[in-house]
This record gives structure tokens, C-alpha cells and sequence, in this order.
């Protein structure tokens, strides 16, 4: 997805009395990245898929995502309007776990919230509190996105040179029903990162 909006006639930036550019409002264009995630979604040693919190608006930059390097240097800069968590199941629902040779091991249930800052959810019970919260099976594949209309300060326009400031940030939270538990240490989902991204002031 690649959007652009320009003004046929105008300059693409300014300078202020200081000579430093400063992008005009008709220069933006909105921009889709996706990012395979690096490793499997794992149980751990107690069967548990503990609280995961990595997703956010600012790992666009961190991780990075796919092509980010090259927009980054394109444009002055960028705000993060949307991000979105796929999980496919990797660990299906009827298969031997090679240890015991059992069949039909058990799934559980994973939940989603989403969060904004530095409010970052620490337990399972931290997940299910919020209102936005999502619980599916294990065994199914997992959609689950959030925008920056959870965080107004998302809307601020950021350096593309510089780390997004967490309080502009926000980003997704899951972690499996600890009441249930997964076979220890197995991959259970492989992840996919969506972001969508805000540009402007070309250079």
C-alpha cells in the first residue's frame, strides 16, 4: 500500500529564518511495511506462552521493517498509524509429541490487548482486564490490530533519524492461559508484523 499526496506546483519544503527545512502539509505519503517476526512464537519450560509485548510502533524502526532504511532516508518524518499481529499456528492440533509419542496434545487459549506508552501489560490477568481484549484458540490463526486512535500523542510528528519516544509509541500484548498449559518448548505460532506508516518532508 503507497500513498502520496502533493501539490502539483509546490515546493516540496521550506526553509525556516534558520535555513532548516520544514516539510509543507501536501508532502506526505502513507506506507505499508510487514516484517516476517524473527523466530517462532515458543512455549516455554512450563508450558506457557509468557506475556509478549515487542510489537509496537516504534519496533517499525527497531526491528526494522522491511524497506524502512530506505523511506527513513527519503524523509524527514514519520508517525505510526497502525500496527497488526498475525500468528499462524505452527504446532497443529492433532500431532505426536516426539518424547512420549502422545497424540492430540492439548491447546489452550491466547489473548490480545493492546496498550499504549509505557502501560505495558505484565501478567495474563493484565491482558484480559482490557477492554479491548481478544482470546482465541491456539489453534487458530491469530488477526489482531490496534491504531494510534488508542494514544493521541501517536499522532506527533517524530525524526526519522531519531528513536520514536515511547509516549508517541503503542503496540499489541498476548500471552496463553497459564490455567491450560502447552507442551513445554514447542513452536507453537511463527508471527508476522504489520505497520502502517505516515511520511513527509521529503529530502
Amino acid at each position: 500500500m503507497l500513498k502520496r499526496n502533493s501539490k502539483k506546483n509546490s515546493r516540496r519544503s521550506s526553509k525556516n529564518s534558520r535555513g532548516i527545512k520544514t516539510p509543507q502539509q501536501g508532502d506526505t505519503l502513507v506506507k505499508s511495511f510487514t516484517l516476517p517476526g524473527s523466530g517462532a512464537v515458543t512455549s516455554n519450560g512450563a508450558g506457557i506462552i509468557a506475556v509478549v509485548t515487542s510489537l509496537t510502533a516504534a519496533s517499525v524502526q527497531s526491528f526494522p521493517a522491511t524497506e524502512w532504511a530506505s523511506f527513513a532516508a527519503r524523509y524527514q518524518q514519520y508517525r505510526v498509524r497502525m500496527v497488526k499481529l498475525i500468528l499462524d499456528p505452527c504446532f497443529p492440533a492433532a500431532m505426536s509429541e516426539p518424547t512420549t509419542g502422545l497424540k492430540n496434545l492439548p491447546h489452550t487459549t491466547l489473548t490480545h490487548a493492546d496498550f499504549i506508552g509505557s502501560a505495558v501489560p505484565s501478567s495474563y490477568a493484565q491482558l484480559l482486564a482490557d477492554e479491548r481484549s481478544l482470546t482465541k484458540s491456539t489453534s487458530d490463526r491469530i488477526v489482531y490490530t490496534t491504531d494510534w486512535s488508542r494514544n493521541p500523542n501517536a499522532k506527533l510528528w517524530n525524526p526519522t533519524s531519531a528513536a520514536l519516544p515511547t509516549a508517541n509509541s503503542f503496540g499489541v500484548a498476548y500471552g496463553s492461559n497459564p490455567g491450560v498449559t502447552l507442551p513445554f518448548t514447542q513452536q507453537i505460532f511463527v508471527p508476522t508484523f504489520e505497520w502502517v506508516v505516515e511520511f513527509r518532508g521529503s529530502q
